[in-house]
């Protein structure tokens, strides 16, 4: 029986190294087809080419597509770490998940963002720019594979998860307008129980209860078009989930009680999270209404920290009662 036993465990730790180790080989890939040609221009004149020193030196541009290279490097530091270093939790895979969807997204926007730099000019995608998006892709569904092989989702979570997405979706209805904000900026509550999730499950459940499920039924809702899925309601909603990162600080199994180091942390992880979704409000302000750089800052500025302030407060007059909650029915990042 225990050798049976030890064969399963085994096998199941072999699948999933090799779901990370393909995550490495996407990724690497994808680093490769970075310098094949990207992006063609089609003119009067004729038809040029331009490489990734090109993309690079163009000025509106450069945001989008330095956020690319950046979240590219960082999903493959993340990925071998997991390899070396993660076991029984899926902190490094989530977030390498994150990294290269976010990436592939931003690689995606790539050619329209530069094209309407170029004075309306039509523009295709090249084929390298084509198979570094799909290979990102590919590379962040094989991490979140290797991801929730490490820790499945009970019933008893997805139910909880559930009914705290239902939570958040209802509270986004309770808003405050900012007047700065025209196009949709509200301060509201909706993140606080995204928050919990993640406090209590981590960031896996935090990214996927906020920037998937939570993050689509909003977008569909709010009707202002997928598009606007990806930075807005993907990484803007899903920036939750980076306060699961800071869990072992704030409601691990040495916080016991009631304590000043709790507090400190949940501070510093909910400014994590806004940044986060600082980032992803100013990205699709300065791709989808063609702000500046400040312009989008201010912009967004208007309500995202006021939102975050608002629930910051809240979540420090109920830590003493999570951690009660989280003494008496553990999470599975407690249980291991």
């Amino acid at each position: 029986m225990e050798n049976e036993q030890k064969t399963v465990q085994s096998g199941s730790k072999i699948a999933k190294s090799w779901a990370n180790l393909v995550s490495i080989a996407l990724s690497v890939l994808a680093v490769g087809f970075l310098f094949l040609t990207l992006i063609k221009f089609k003119t009067d004149e004729g038809k040029y080419y331009l490489h990734i020193w090109d993309v690079l030196s163009a000025d509106k541009f450069q945001f989008v597509f330095v956020i690319g290279l950046v979240l590219l490097g960082a999903s493959i530091a993340l990925l071998v770490s997991a390899f070396f270093f993660e076991k029984q939790d899926n902190t490094l895979s989530t977030a390498a998940a994150a990294c290269q969807f976010i990436g592939a997204i931003a690689f995606f926007l790539t050619p329209t963002v530069y094209g309407d730099t170029m004075g309306g000019k039509s523009s295709t995608m090249e084929i390298g720019l084509a198979l570094v998006f799909a290979c990102l892709l590919a590379a962040s569904l094989f991490s979140i594979i290797n991801a929730f092989s490490k820790m499945p989702m009970t019933v008893h979570e997805i139910a909880e998860d559930a009914i705290l997405v239902a939570a958040a979706f209802a509270l986004n209805f309770l808003k405050i307008p900012a007047p700065e904000a025209i196009t949709g900026g509200s301060i509201n509550l909706q993140l606080l129980p995204i928050y919990i999730i993640a406090l209590r499950h981590g960031p896996f459940h935090g990214l996927v209860s906020g920037g998937i499920v939570l993050g689509l039924l909003t977008c569909i809702t709010d009707a202002y078009g997928l598009n606007f899925f990806p930075f807005d309601y993907l990484i803007g909603l899903g920036s939750a989930g980076v306060l699961g990162f800071f869990n072992p600080f704030i409601v691990g199994k040495d916080q016991k009680t009631y304590n000043i180091k709790g507090e400190i942390f949940l501070f510093v992880g909910v400014l994590a999270a806004t940044v986060v979704r600082m980032a992803g409000g100013m990205a699709s302000s300065m791709v989808w209404y063609e702000y500046t750089f400040e312009a989008a800052f201010f912009y967004n500025v208007a309500y995202i920290p006021a939102s975050a302030v608002i629930c910051l407060v809240v979540l420090m007059a109920l830590y003493g009662p999570l951690l009660r909650v989280n003494k008496l029915f553990p999470a599975k990042v407690e249980r291991n």
